[in-house]
């Protein structure tokens, strides 16, 4: 295996992992919309977007425009 697909199947280990706690957290404590909307700062849901941002900005990154 390559070092790019170890790479790539590091991130999607750490996503599916986010989303397991994502789910867990929910469980236990319900799902609030008005958090998820805008979560207050040092939230749960906060840190799980922040995070899940940076991961998909390293599985897919923006694309750019030649001109």
């Amino acid at each position: 295996m390559n070092a790019t697909n170890q790479h790539s199947n590091e991130l999607s280990a750490k996503r599916i992992a986010l989303q397991n706690t994502f789910k867990a957290h929910t469980q236990a404590n319900g799902f609030s919309y008005e958090e998820w909307i805008n979560p207050p700062v040092g939230s749960f849901y906060e840190g799980y977007k922040k995070e899940l941002d940076q991961i998909n900005d390293e599985m897919a990154p923006p694309l750019t425009y030649q001109s």
